[in-house]
């Protein structure tokens, strides 16, 4: 509480600054503000219609000299039980040599497809970046491109493990705990649930090298990230020790917390993922992206894949279809993080005007089971999108 309440008053002090600085008539700076409102309605399995103020975010971008940027983005959910706000991003960005740094949080963009609104098409992420690129880093970054050659490397401070839920309405905890599936993510600390209480004390690097050749609309790349497991995470993940162990979640199934381990015994403490990606666009705004990680958390490898097709149209209705999968590689238990798990994404976009859509998103969710049976998580919502 302590440390959110720090980044809340950071946030708010940089918001202030920038806005300050874009009325002195001494700076050169300006500065633009920007936010954005999902309402949405939820249409669930053991749910009635519920509508549902999804996100606020406010955000500031600083054009500094030297061709430098500062940028702070606070998001506020409404529903989430504790006050809701947090620091999303803070950053500075600026030129050196031909590349760029990036120092502070923010999206990583040493790794895979960078999920941002544009890049991930559907209003919600699919499970791939939800497991693997989905929360925010703190460290720095450098980004190199030039002609075809698009790389990137970063250090910052490492992931924890902990889920995120597959097929939830936020704010909703009693259904959740039934009509919902929990995954194997790496989490940003201190970002929300399903995620551990604090950062990791731990460095990491990422690094991807691929080329973006526009001429044939065609991005690729490898990437790898590798780091050591926080002490805590390796407790949990191989001997269940703790009195809050966030790799042993409430089973949907049984409504009851597992008494199984993902790695029993385990002794390793790497922590490791690497994978291609690519996105690809042809001149009468047909898109196709893929990416797919292989993991190693100590002796636990698994993997993720998606596909994702659709029509992107500038203006008009837009429309996606995505398939993803988390396979574990290992025997299903009473861990329900121990499943394997697949979703198809269904989502339309409707524009009304400039900054207002409506998009209808509809997921099929599964799972395989220790028992063979199913968890109702399938999901459907319309959401009202204002950005200015």
């Amino acid at each position: 509480m302590v440390r959110r309440s720090f980044e809340l008053l950071a946030a708010g002090a940089l918001l202030a600054g920038l806005a300050c600085a874009a009325t002195a008539d001494t700076a050169p700076t300006t500065v633009q503000v920007h936010g954005y409102l999902q309402n949405r309605a939820y249409l669930a399995p053991a749910a009635n219609l519920e509508l549902v103020t999804e996100r606020v975010s406010l955000s500031a971008l600083a054009n500094l000299p030297n061709e430098s940027i500062a940028y702070a983005e606070v998001y506020y959910h409404p529903w989430a039980p504790s006050n809701g706000l947090y620091l999303e991003s803070g950053y500075y960005d600026t030129g050196i040599g031909d590349g760029r740094a990036r120092v502070g949080k923010g999206r990583r963009l040493a790794f895979g497809i960078t999920p941002t609104y544009p890049n991930r098409k559907t209003s919600n992420y699919g499970i791939v970046s939800e497991a693997f690129t989905q929360d925010r880093i703190v460290g720095t970054q450098y980004v190199y491109k030039k002609d075809a050659l698009d790389t990137a490397i970063d250090l910052q401070m490492g992931y924890r493990l902990g889920y995120r839920q597959i097929g939830s309405i936020p704010g909703d905890s009693t259904r959740n705990t039934v009509n919902s599936v929990p995954h194997l993510s790496f989490r940003d600390g201190n970002s929300g649930g399903g995620a551990p209480a604090s950062q990791s004390t731990l460095p990491a690097v990422s690094a991807r090298v691929g080329g973006n050749w526009q001429q044939l609309g065609l991005r690729a790349g490898i990437s790898a990230y590798y780091s050591e497991l926080e002490p805590g995470d390796f407790i949990a993940l191989t001997s269940g020790a703790g009195a809050t162990n966030l790799l042993t979640p409430i089973n949907p199934l049984t409504g009851l917390t597992p008494t199984s381990v993902l790695v029993p015994g385990g002794t390793s403490k790497k922590q490791q993922v690497w994978g291609p990606d690519f996105m690809y666009r042809t001149k009468n705004n047909l898109v196709l992206q893929g990416e797919w990680y292989d993991a190693s958390v100590s002796s636990l490898d698994y993997n993720g894949w998606e596909l994702l097709g659709g029509l992107d149209a500038p203006k008009g209705w837009k429309f996606f279809v995505r398939y993803g999968r988390q396979n574990m590689d290992t025997t299903p238990t009473d861990n329900p993080l121990s499943w394997d798990v697949n979703q198809w994404q269904i989502s339309a976009v409707q524009p009304i005007r400039k900054g207002l859509w409506l998009q209808y998103e509809y997921e099929i969710n599964g799972e395989k089971t220790n028992t063979g049976a199913d968890v109702k998580n399938n999901l459907f919502f319309a959401e009202l999108f204002t950005g200015f």
